[in-house]
């Protein structure tokens, strides 16, 4: 599968690099997986899903930065099929990639307190 560049996919869509940037920034589009020099992979199916946003009139209202979670149902299918599509083009297995992604759960997750048992 052929990645694009942030460039090429703002050329696509026919909007500034920045503005696509400030969607990513304001969360309006989910953020796409990064190589190993830090550079954003476009995939074919994320440009696709970008433009019905737009179709849509969902990314053209004014942008306000929140960190609210998407959980967009159509949003969810595509990161997964991205995800999945990523692993195979790294060639990452599964279950490593599963076993990571738990230690990376597990440090973002506060830790509760543990109180000590009094003995009686």
């Amino acid at each position: 599968m052929k990645y694009l560049t942030t460039l090429e996919v703002a050329r696509e869509l026919n909007v500034s690099k920045q503005t696509l940037l400030n969607w990513l920034y304001a969360r309006k589009v989910p953020e796409p997986p990064r190589n190993r020099n830090g550079y954003r992979l476009w995939s074919p199916a994320r440009v696709s899903l970008v433009r019905q946003l737009i179709r849509e009139g969902r990314l053209h209202q004014r942008t306000v930065i929140h960190r609210e979670p998407v959980d967009d149902p159509a949003v969810v299918l595509e990161v997964a099929r991205e995800v999945s599509q990523f692993l195979k083009d790294a060639q990452i297995p599964l279950r490593r990639f599963v076993r990571e992604l738990n230690q990376v759960y597990k440090r973002a997750r506060p830790q509760p307190k543990v109180k000590p048992r009094r003995r009686t």
